[in-house]
């Protein structure tokens, strides 16, 4: 086939190659190629499924559920539909996208895919290896390296999967880099010294990969800095020691060799390339660490981010705060909707340069609507180490001796762990690591009190200001003000917001007025507070759903008073009067109201007096009104 120029690009975040750049827009590859970002979120996962499977077809069903993450709404065929149309007028190319009967196929011929150039320099550059065609090879790992733009699928939803070949292609690059300096030291041309800052950053970026300090010890000594490339081995060897009980392998222990001999004399480019030193260290675990590729999991903030400034200083302030010896934690915590993940991200994006040894996000799914069940501490500790290079094989099955693991990779690192939409603190607690370096992010709608050391920001909804700013940035109206009916109808509730810009935006001809009025007249709000993958009802209905199937009687009472709340409507409501209207002793009916406001369903504005939150309102007044056989004792609580 013949080879054709480069046309997509998955070596980071997925874009497109060629053409003419957008005035003042796209950027430019190295090579003067204009590269054009995919801004949608929704086209850089239909793009990127489809090109995993370049040349086959994808079917229907497998791109709704990358796009919606496993919970398509009823309107997603079609959605799917028009963004498909919109990828093609993206692409501008007849025929390079086709419809077949079951789903679509994306045609991308030999050396357009950045993946496939890249795979094809690694085995140029192996192939040159294996013949000591030293040249070669530095040729062949500089051009698959000048390809690399972050990390491969950069800020894309877990739901699109590529994990095999995102690790596959990070050790790929890895690899590349032992052989270019392999291929330094064998050319030893007089580059050497200016390897040595480059080798630097390598082994303390990855602390445990011997290849680097091996290479680094090699480049020093060969410069005339013998003493230094000696402390090189030394600290080496006391980390492989102090962390994974072994000593280094022999292709360290024969550079250590070189350098106590003082052979392979400053320059002389002596070094054997057939020698056992271009051979992986053997040392277990040595992948095992964060440090393969930094990782950047962060999911992109949503469009349109306004207000909490404040918030936003004092939670970078608490995460860059230590007294040396813990780790900085901070809990975000609200009801449904009211911006907590948004924020997070919003902040972590933020701490690239604090944070130098990655940024790792991990979805706790306490109350996911497209999740059967949160994430148990097992689960969680095998995707963190996992995500950290440990091979699946190699996580322990105990819960305890991966949090160990976990906490032993960790501790010498600047690592960001992001944990989104925790259920508990004992959810929480055996992902924690130890060390200043490290910081923990965690929303949840419980304020996590058990967890201690935590600076918490409870979120309450935005202001009228902040909430109209929200509505004129994504809707595109700009005559939304702080007092136009929107935004009371809203709750003020970011979700919310987000969904009636959403309808704002997708038809010019429904008025801020008209849909306000709709808003007003509606038997429900939460029936037009539902668009596309955004929706306040499905939100809520995974909050209270994860009540009514606890298997804690606390959090089914709660459940249950929900019900009753929306089916007596008051403004506010207290102990007494809900110990009355359900039948039950106060101190059970204070437990149930503490839990809804535990769980921001509801807020305590004054000792013993509770109040839904606007929206919530609604939900309770649309659970009143169901049948309730399907719970425990019906719509009564159940004998203790």
């Amino acid at each position: 086939m013949t080879r054709r120029g480069l046309r997509f690009g998955l070596l980071g975040t997925p874009v497109l190659y060629g053409g003419e750049p957008a005035r003042g827009q796209a950027p430019r590859a190295r090579g003067g190629l204009p590269v054009h970002p995919v801004t949608s979120p929704k086209l850089r996962t239909l793009l990127t499924v489809l090109l995993l499977d370049a040349g086959r077809v994808v079917s229907v069903e497998v791109l709704k559920d990358a796009l919606w993450g496993g919970a398509p709404p009823v309107s997603a065929l079609p959605s799917l539909h028009n963004h498909v149309a919109r990828l093609r007028r993206l692409l501008d190319e007849p025929g390079r996208l086709l419809t077949v009967p079951t789903g679509y196929v994306l045609r991308a011929d030999d050396g357009e895919l950045d993946v496939q150039v890249f795979d094809s320099h690694v085995a140029a550059a192996r192939a040159a290896r294996a013949d000591g065609d030293w040249e070669r090879v530095r040729g062949e790992c500089r051009a698959a390296l000048g390809l690399w733009r972050g990390t491969p699928l950069g800020g894309l939803a877990p739901e699109v999967g590529g994990y095999a070949l995102v690790r596959r292609l990070q050790e790929a690059r890895l690899l590349l880099h032992e052989w270019r300096y392999d291929a330094e030291l064998a050319l030893g041309d007089d580059r050497l010294a200016d390897l040595v800052p480059e080798l630097a950053a390598l082994a303390e970026e990855h602390p445990l990969r011997e290849a680097y300090h091996r290479q680094l010890m090699l480049a020093l000594h060969r410069t005339g800095r013998q003493a230094e490339a000696l402390v090189v081995h030394r600290d080496l060897r006391a980390r492989l020691a102090d962390e994974l009980g072994v000593e280094p392998g022999p292709s360290v222990r024969d550079a250590h060799v070189e350098v106590l001999r003082g052979s392979g004399t400053p320059g002389s480019g002596t070094w054997d390339g057939a020698s056992q030193w271009a051979r992986p260290a053997r040392t277990p675990f040595a992948q095992a660490l964060p440090g393969h590729v930094p990782p950047v999991q962060l999911p992109p903030v949503p469009a349109h981010f306004v207000g909490r400034a404040d918030t936003r200083q004092a939670i970078a302030h608490a995460l860059s705060t230590t007294d040396g010896t813990t780790t900085p934690l901070v809990v975000l915590s609200g009801t449904v909707g009211v911006g907590k993940s948004a924020l997070a991200l919003h902040v972590a994006h933020t701490l690239e340069e604090r944070f130098s040894n990655g940024r790792l996000y991990l979805n706790l799914r306490g109350a996911d609507p497209g999740s059967a069940a949160p994430l148990t501490a097992g689960q969680a500790l095998a995707a963190l180490l996992r995500d950290l290079g440990v091979p699946s094989g190699a996580v322990p099955e105990h819960p305890d001796a991966a949090s160990a693991l976990l906490r032993s990779l960790l501790a010498p690192t600047r690592t960001l762990l992001v944990l989104d939409d925790a259920v508990s603190a004992a959810q929480v607690r055996p992902l924690l690591p130890v060390g200043p370096g490290c910081g923990v992010v965690v929303t949840s709608r419980s304020p996590l009190t058990a967890l201690d050391g935590a600076a918490r920001f409870p979120l309450a909804p935005l202001g009228d200001e902040e909430s109209a700013a929200l509505l004129r940035a994504a809707s595109g109206r700009d005559g939304i003000t702080a007092g136009h009916p929107l935004v009371a109808l809203t709750g003020r509730l970011p979700l919310a917001l987000r969904v009636v810009a959403a309808r704002l935006a997708a038809r010019r001809a429904l008025t801020p007025d008209a849909l306000a009025t709709q808003l007003a007249a509606a038997d429900s709000r939460l029936d037009l507070l539902d668009y596309d993958d955004l929706g306040v009802r499905r939100s809520l209905d995974a909050a209270f759903n994860a009540l009514t199937a606890s298997e804690r009687r606390g959090d089914r009472d709660a459940a249950l008073a929900l019900r009753h709340i929306g089916a007596l409507d008051l403004p506010s409501y207290d102990v007494p009067s809900l110990a009355r209207l359900t039948g039950v002793d106060e101190a059970r009916a204070e437990a149930a109201l503490e839990r809804l406001a535990e769980v921001a369903l509801l807020e305590e504005t004054a000792y013993g007096r509770f109040v839904p939150y606007d929206l919530v309102r609604d939900f309770a007044r649309e659970r009143a009104a169901e049948p309730c056989a399907d719970a425990p004792s019906g719509c009564h609580f159940a004998s203790a």
